[in-house]
């Protein structure tokens, strides 16, 4: 692929949850972006949700060459909204803290971008049953002589703020000494292209975006480590949002467990499937 799409996969793939992490250019990922769709399968149904994604977040939900909205995640809820007789109307944004604002709003009904489950998320927010899980791991260069998360110690890491992995290595590091702390920064660029060049030293990525993006050859990198996070991901609503609408969608995703279009969708975006969900 050219290296020019390539970059705009990689700031996807950073989990950043997520982790992070299309096919517009940098430029256009520094300002936020909406653009509205909408699918109606059933044009009679009076049920309607909007939902926000990243458009570069690769292969979750990014914008392809005809610029069209897809992506494992865009495809998943379409079909499950499709099947639920729901229309959606999507909107795209490159703000990832700003999308549960959206929802606190009513700007939005739903994220879709590898959102994970989690204890202090529940208390906040209803999610629908869980779809995917996914590990995440630290990526570094390809020369990098570390092997484990504590060979990261001193160093700095990328990841996005706001999200599980700024809780997961803000607990690390209270539970290290002062010359044991991870720094974490931030990036508006690539990921991958300022790993390459040295501006950090590692990032957290799921296994699965890895993957995608490594079977490129664009880059010299390798995961290191256990997995810091196993990760479940599923579609976030408001408390108050209609319980119809999420019990239907439910049914959807049960429905597409059962008869493996979760797991065809899963592996003609990841090439593996990651829908066969273990003990969360």
């Amino acid at each position: 692929m050219k290296k020019k799409a390539i970059s705009l996969l990689l700031a996807a793939a950073m989990v950043f949850s997520m982790a992070a992490c299309g096919a517009k250019s940098d430029s256009d990922t520094k300002e936020t972006k909406k653009e509205t769709t909408t699918d109606a399968k059933d044009e009679s149904s009076d049920k309607e949700i909007t939902a926000v994604a990243r458009g570069t977040f690769y292969p979750i939900a990014y914008t392809d060459d005809g610029g069209n909205l897809t992506g494992f995640e865009v495809e998943a809820l379409k079909e499950a909204c499709d099947r639920a007789g729901i229309s959606v109307k999507w909107e795209v944004s490159d703000d990832y803290s700003a999308m549960f604002g959206g929802i606190d709003s009513g700007l939005y009904d739903t994220i879709v971008g590898q959102v994970s489950v989690t204890d202090e998320r529940k208390e906040t927010y209803q999610f629908t049953d869980v779809y995917a899980e996914n590990s995440i791991k630290m990526c570094v260069r390809g020369d990098d002589p570390a092997e484990t998360l504590d060979d990261l110690q001193g160093r700095k890491v990328c990841i996005e703020f706001g999200t599980v992995l700024q809780d997961f290595f803000d607990k690390y590091n209270s539970e290290h000494g002062a010359d044991e702390q991870i720094e974490c920064v931030e990036t508006a660029g690539s990921p991958y292209e300022e790993l390459e060049v040295g501006h950090f030293d590692a990032f957290p990525i799921t296994e699965l975006s890895f993957d995608s993006i490594n079977e490129k050859g664009e880059y010299d990198f390798k995961l290191i480590g256990d997995p810091i996070i196993v990760d479940y991901q599923a579609w976030p609503f408001a408390k108050d949002a209609d319980p119809e609408i999420i019990d239907a969608i439910n049914k959807s995703i049960k429905e597409m467990q059962e008869d493996g279009t979760l797991s065809k969708l899963s592996e003609k975006f990841y090439g593996r499937d990651v829908t066969q969900i273990t003990e969360e």
